[in-house]
């Protein structure tokens, strides 16, 4: 179907669709859209890239017209678009866009880059880091991008956190790519596990500010997990070890926990900048319970489509099972060895696994399937070529079960 935006409207649209910009200009979360006048062009995945918006399931997007625009969109229903006067992006939003515009730019040549985290219950938070993300690249700006949510990641699989380098406008989890991940194996931060990535993403941060050394900003993406008294010890963890410069609230004034963990952050750090967004955007998708596990569902069906069994022989690799665990001591995470005669008693069938090196750095992921102690081999599920297989000589155990389909199964408790 054709559509027209009257320019400083907004349509809304709701995946799944695909929007090509036939005339005007757009502005998408921060990206410039404009028309692509090649029709002669021989590549047309090039051609598609330069005035194509894909909107998946389960998501929607701003389309506001800088310009008169028409489009060609492709739906499953009209219901899917809503048309707005005005600019959907709230004016804090653009407020502390420039806020941190300004500072970005006050900060060039100091040698540290500015650390941006979003926190809130509510959606928006992904939201807002890729329109922060896209209007910095607009300002020549270089950064990187930390996805700290293992129930909801756009870079990588859930139950591991990544960060990769905001080469180019993100617009949907396709435009960045994982530059260096961890494993934590489970889809949310219980237990010591809140220990476990709070200091695996201040690794992160530390080993990406080391190989990009003229960084001018990284942005945090944080879960929703607040509520509860082990919420605000979290949250707080996590900011005091991340040392975030600005932080941006999505403030709930109902919930008391948050309100705690905004004056503790302002409080361990009097030059750190606080910024709450209080209004609500009824224009979010709020994605519920059953969507979000259908997502994640997805997110494995789409990696374990392409897996296949594998033995592994254990004594000729000298194969040691480790569970990543936290020592309150040193303030550090630590490998926990697992004895192979303990994890057979226990339901690890399926269990999301990470193959490393004997650096500890993560191979591949994959799935255990069996544990032969007698014939000395172990039976997994992953995509490793024969020099990799190799590599491998430690298996970190997850907490989560997994079919070959990606659909739960249960938990391993260790």
């Amino acid at each position: 179907m054709i559509k027209e935006i009257e320019k400083e409207n907004t349509l809304i649209v709701r995946g799944p669709a695909r929007v090509t910009l036939l005339e005007g200009e757009l502005e998408v979360l921060g990206k410039l859209v404009i028309p692509d006048e090649r029709s002669d062009s021989s590549d047309f995945e090039e051609l598609e890239s330069e005035n194509v918006i894909i909107i998946p399931s389960a998501n929607t997007l701003p389309l506001f017209a800088l310009e008169k625009s028409k489009l060609e969109i492709y739906t499953n229903t009209e219901e899917n678009l809503k048309f707005i006067g005005g600019n959907s992006i709230l004016d804090t939003w653009i407020d502390i866009k420039d806020s941190l515009i300004k500072m970005i730019r006050n900060n060039e040549g100091k040698g540290q880059p500015i650390k941006i985290m979003v926190l809130g219950i509510s959606s928006g938070k992904t939201t807002i880091i890729k329109y922060l993300a896209n209007n910095f690249l607009r300002e020549g700006f270089t950064g990187g991008y930390l996805d700290s949510d293992l129930g909801q990641q756009i870079m990588y699989l859930p139950t591991t956190i990544s960060i990769g380098e905001v080469k180019g406008s993100v617009i949907s989890s396709e435009d960045i790519h994982p530059e260096d991940t961890v494993f934590i194996g489970a889809t949310f931060p219980k237990g010591n596990y809140k220990f476990i990535v709070s200091q695996s993403c201040k690794n992160l941060i530390d080993e990406y500010i080391k190989r990009h050394k003229n960084t001018d900003f990284v942005l945090v993406d944080t879960d929703g997990w607040i509520k509860t008294e082990a919420g605000i010890i979290y949250k707080s963890f996590f900011i005091e070890t991340v040392d975030p410069d600005v932080i941006i609230v999505f403030h709930d004034e109902t919930v008391e926990e948050l309100k705690i963990i905004e004056k503790q952050a302002v409080k361990t750090r009097k030059d750190r900048k606080l910024h709450l967004v209080k209004e609500d955007n009824q224009y979010f998708y709020e994605k519920n319970k059953d969507e979000r596990r259908f997502l994640r569902q997805s997110q494995f069906a789409k990696i374990l489509e392409s897996y296949r069994k594998i033995t592994i022989a254990i004594s000729q690799n000298d194969i040691q099972f480790v569970k990543m665990d936290y020592d309150p001591d040193t303030k550090q995470s630590v490998e926990k060895t697992i004895e192979i005669r303990d994890l057979i008693t226990l339901p690890y069938h399926y269990v999301i696994i990470s193959l490393l090196d004997e650096n500890s750095k993560m191979i591949k992921i994959g799935l255990l399937f069996t544990v032969n102690i007698e014939k000395d081999y172990i039976l997994i599920f992953s995509d490793l070529s024969y020099k990799e297989q190799m590599r491998v000589k430690k298996i970190s155990l997850g907490s989560l079960r997994l079919s070959t389909k990606g659909n739960h199964q249960g938990y391993l408790y260790l």
